[in-house]
């Protein structure tokens, strides 16, 4: 205990103690017979030390996402990135051998054409 210190009481626990005992007091009652006992007691002080005891909840009690939790839109986002890259499937072979048959091809009209071809005659042999 610090030197010069009263007592090893806390103001909160001598304000919580008191509103114990005298469970029907309102929070400027309990100041005005605290501070005629002597305490040096405020309304904040009183609001603070008596938070959450008054409708069953623990003081201190964090708000917010539970843990383990996750963000919807988060999740409906990261799903929607992955099914695009799915889709595309652009990778640098493929853009290496694109440019390779580009090359072979002569230019990129033809090479297009070649595509065209290609389609017909898979049309034709798949029926």
């Amino acid at each position: 205990m610090k030197k010069g210190t009263k007592s090893s009481t806390s103001t909160s626990q001598i304000v919580r103690d008191f509103a114990a005992s005298n469970p029907t007091l309102k929070a400027s009652e309990i100041i005005k017979e605290l501070t005629a006992q002597g305490h040096k007691v405020y309304p904040a002080l009183v609001s603070q030390a008596l938070r959450g005891s008054a409708d069953g909840k623990k003081p201190g009690k964090k708000r917010g996402r539970k843990p383990g939790t996750k963000n919807k839109v988060v999740a409906a986002a990261k799903t929607a990135k992955s099914a695009k890259a799915a889709n595309t499937d652009t990778t640098f072979g493929n853009l290496k051998a694109a440019a390779d048959f580009i090359r072979s091809s002569g230019s990129a009209e033809s090479a297009l054409q070649a595509i065209r071809d290609y389609q017909k005659i898979a049309a034709l042999i798949n029926g």
